[in-house]
C-alpha cells in the first residue's frame, strides 16, 4: 500500500496499513497564497476582509493587530463587514500562486489547509474580548454573524473544490485555552455547532474529508464534534485522548501532539531523560494507535528528545503494521 493510500483510507475510515507519520504521503497548501483569509505568506498585512494582522517573529506567525478593528459593534456587522466577492476573484491566478498544478496527486493526498474558522474570524473582525462579549449580550445578532460566515465558508470551499480540487480540508478553528474553552459548551453548541455542521456537509458533498483543528482543552464538546461529522480532530494532548476514543469509537481519528509543552519545560528544568520520553509516548503509540483512529504530531526532530519520540514511533508503527481491520 502507497503512503498516499494509506493516508486516504485512514482520512475516510477504511482500512490501512500503518500508521500515518504527519506529513507522509500528503502535499499541504500551507501557507496559502492565492486566497486571503490571512496576508501572503503568512506575513503581516491585510486579508481579504480588511483585517489588519502583524507577524510575530516569536510566534513565527501572524496575530490579528489590537489596534484597528473593522467592527466595533456586533450589530453593524452588516454595514461594516464587507465579504470577499468570490466569483470575481481571480482563482486562474491564485492556482498558479499556489503552484496547484505541481502537486503530486498521483503519489499523495492533497490537503488544504482553511485558515480563521467563523469564530476566529469574528474576534479578527472586532477583536477578542469584544467578540466573546458579544456572544453573550446579543447572541442573535452573532448567530446572524455566523449564518452569514457559514454561507460565505460553503461558497469558498465550493470554490476550492473546483479548482484546487484538494482531498482533505484541515479547517482551523481555535475555541479555548490551555485550560478551558473560551465559551460555555452550551454557547458552543448554540451559536457554532449547527453551523460548523453545514460546512462539514458540504465539504463531504464535494467528496472532500474533513479534519477540524482546534487548539485548547476541548474535552467537553468532544462527541458533539465527532456527531457533526468531522472526519480527524486535530488537537493537543491536553486533552483526555484516551477517554475521547471510547466515547467516539470509530467515528472520528485523533491527530495529537506529544507532549511537547511538557517535554520541552521538563527539558529545561532538567527532569527529562529519554527512559521518560520512551515510556510515555510507548504506551500511547501503542494503546491508541491500536485502535486504529490516531495519528500523533510527529515532526521532523529538532530536539534530543524530539529524536526518542520519532524513534519510539517508527518502532510502535511497525509492530502495529497490518493489525487494522
Amino acid at each position: 500500500m502507497t503512503a498516499k493510500e494509506n493516508l486516504y483510507r485512514y482520512y475516510h475510515h477504511q482500512t490501512f496499513e500503518v500508521m500515518p507519520l504527519f506529513g507522509e504521503g500528503e502535499h499541504s497548501f500551507y501557507p496559502v497564497n492565492g486566497f486571503l483569509e490571512r496576508p501572503p505568506m503568512n506575513g503581516g498585512g491585510k486579508d481579504w476582509f480588511g483585517c489588519e494582522w502583524i507577524y510575530s517573529e516569536l510566534a513565527g506567525a501572524p496575530a490579528p493587530s489590537m489596534e484597528h478593528y473593522v467592527l466595533d459593534d456586533i450589530c453593524n456587522w452588516r454595514e461594516k463587514v464587507i465579504f470577499p466577492d468570490l466569483d470575481a476573484w481571480d482563482w486562474k491566478k491564485a492556482m498558479e500562486e499556489d503552484q496547484v498544478a505541481a502537486a503530486d496527486r498521483e503519489h499523495q493526498v492533497v490537503n488544504l489547509v482553511i485558515c480563521t474558522g467563523i469564530f476566529e474570524r469574528l474576534h479578527t473582525l472586532m477583536g477578542f474580548e469584544e467578540s466573546l462579549m458579544a456572544m453573550i449580550t446579543d447572541p442573535e445578532e452573532v448567530e446572524a454573524f455566523f449564518d452569514r460566515m457559514t454561507e460565505y465558508k460553503i461558497e469558498l470551499i465550493e470554490k476550492l473544490h473546483q479548482y484546487y480540487n484538494p482531498d482533505v480540508i484541515t479547517f482551523h478553528d481555535d475555541w479555548g485555552t490551555q485550560k478551558a474553552m473560551f465559551f460555555s459548551p452550551e454557547l458552543w453548541r448554540q451559536l457554532l455547532k449547527p453551523r460548523m455542521k453545514k460546512i462539514v456537509d458540504k465539504a463531504h458533498e464535494c467528496g472532500i474529508a474533513f479534519l477540524q483543528h482546534s487548539c485548547g482543552k476541548m474535552d467537553e464538546i468532544i462527541p458533539d464534534i465527532c456527531e457533526i461529522g468531522v472526519d480527524v480532530f486535530q488537537c493537543m494532548d491536553i486533552n483526555d485522548i484516551g477517554a475521547a476514543l471510547e466515547k467516539t469509537g470509530d467515528k472520528m481519528c485523533y491527530q495529537v501532539s506529544v507532549h511537547s509543552q511538557l517535554f520541552e519545560s521538563m527539558d529545561k528544568s532538567g527532569q527529562l531523560t529519554e527512559e521518560i520520553v520512551r515510556e510515555m509516548v510507548h504506551k500511547e503509540f501503542m494503546e491508541w494507535g491500536a485502535t486504529g483512529k490516531y495519528d500523533p504530531l510527529v515532526f521532523p526532530p529538532q530536539t534530543w528528545y524530539e529524536k526518542v519520540v520519532m524513534d519510539e514511533f517508527l518502532k510502535c508503527r511497525e509492530e502495529l503494521r497490518g493489525t487494522y481491520k
